[in-house]
């Protein structure tokens, strides 16, 4: 019967061998570390090891430091109260660690973070000291850096963000909480996404993602919403950060809140925009509505309708009871839009006693209900100052790859075949 034996045991290390084992470990050892004797009550404890990195971290020779107290590294801004406790910790036998500052040879101070430990020998008898120290001064420095900039950055009194490279927060300062209403924890580890509402102008994020693409920033007004939905105004902008590779690693969003200046500006253009008789947005606001939303029709392939409609009369009412009666007609046909056209419809007053309507997503049909309610209440209307008032109106829907003139004209044309029909009446136009 065979016997399978393993390989042999390799052959304990001898004192000698792991004495030197420890001798080059302790020669070699990136840390810095002393060794002194366990002499407390002569002066001591005396320093009798010193390794190569220690010699580095303090700039003292080990020749200068071989016999000499440790007190040597000690000097004004020192830590009595933790040396007093260190001492304590010897003379019991425990270990100890803290950090404190100490002095190189050149009188630099620096930021020390050790352990000492007792050394004992074969009968537990302490016989020395060993400290592993490390300089922790430029992590100290960086901490303070650090805490300075997050004080600086929850003083400002704007805005400020910073996501990773996937959009989510990792940062927010106190004037964002305070205008946002979120808490931190509520936001961070979130996608920025959540506090943008969707832009209606597709080009907005387009260029937005092209600028940070190209490690650009981007300069715009940001339209935030609070927790509880409400909107706020940020010029803001958003740049790129860089790790050491080059590569993006966060963004950083900077802003202004102009939520004041947006809606003093947005109430200059409503004003600008409106017709002061009719209330309804005028021919210069109309005109881009028009451009705007034709545009949109045509590459989305949706249906959108425009409903022309003229006073019948309009000059007889003018030159039989005065212009006063044809702005109150005007007036009041301003309100019966108003009043009943769908929540996404727009109303403009045209040109003088010319309205038109822009209804989108909305095909001949549906235009043509519409435009019968609406031509029904103009002749039900009260207008005091004109008596019975009636208006004929011609509807058109956009064809493909037809212009917003084209789209008019045919309205137009349906308008006057109303007008020569007898008028109070709505006519479809000719298909383009």
């Amino acid at each position: 019967m065979a016997t399978v034996t393993g390989a042999a045991a390799p052959p304990l290390a001898t004192p000698a061998e792991l004495a030197n084992v420890f001798a080059q470990a302790f020669m070699q050892a990136t840390n810095a570390v002393l060794i002194t004797d366990a002499d407390l009550d002569n002066g001591g404890p005396f320093i009798v090891h010193v390794n190569p990195a220690f010699c580095r971290m303090s700039g003292y020779r080990a020749e200068e430091l071989i016999g000499k107290t440790p007190r040597l590294l000690q000097g004004a801004r020192t830590d009595r109260r933790m040396l007093a406790e260190l001492r304590e910790h010897l003379r019991q036998g425990l270990p100890f660690s803290a950090s404190t500052i100490n002095y190189a040879a050149d009188g630099r101070a620096y930021t020390v973070e050790w352990t000492i430990a007792p050394v004992r020998d074969a009968d537990g008898v302490i016989r020395h000291f060993v400290s592993v120290q490390d300089d922790i001064t430029a992590r100290i420095a960086a901490e303070q850096e650090r805490r300075l900039l997050l004080q600086a950055l929850h003083a400002s009194q704007d805005p400020i963000l910073i996501t990773d490279r996937h959009t989510r927060v990792v940062f927010a300062n106190e004037a964002f909480r305070r205008q946002t209403g979120y808490a931190v924890d509520e936001i961070v580890g979130q996608s920025a996404r959540m506090l943008y509402p969707s832009h209606e102008d597709r080009m907005f994020y387009r260029n937005l993602r092209a600028s940070l693409r190209d490690g650009k920033a981007f300069r715009a007004t940001f339209t935030y919403r609070r927790k509880d939905g409400s909107p706020f105004y940020v010029e803001q902008s958003i740049a790129p950060v860089l790790d050491a590779g080059g590569r993006t690693s966060h963004y950083i969003s900077t802003g202004k809140d102009v939520s004041e200046r947006v809606e003093r500006e947005r109430r200059l253009l409503e004003i600008a925009s409106r017709d002061a008789l009719s209330g309804l947005y005028n021919r210069l606001a109309g005109d881009g509505m028009l451009e705007e939303q034709v545009a949109q029709a045509q590459a989305a392939g949706r249906p959108f309708s425009v409903i022309l409609a003229d006073l019948d009369h309009f000059k007889r009412i003018n030159d039989t009871r005065g212009h006063q009666a044809g702005d109150a007609a005007q007036a009041a046909v301003g309100q019966i839009l108003r009043a009943g056209i769908r929540g996404g419809d727009v109303a403009i007053r045209w040109g003088g006693e010319e309205f038109l309507v822009l209804a989108g997503d909305c095909g001949l049909a549906q235009a043509m209900e519409l435009a019968e309610r609406l031509r029904a209440a103009v002749a039900r209307a009260d207008v005091a100052e004109t008596g019975p008032i009636t208006a004929s109106m011609g509807v058109a829907q956009l064809a493909a790859g037809e212009t917003g003139a084209a789209l008019l004209q045919r309205a137009d044309d349906a308008m006057y075949r109303a007008k020569s029909s007898g008028r109070n009446c709505v006519v479809a136009a000719a298909q383009a």
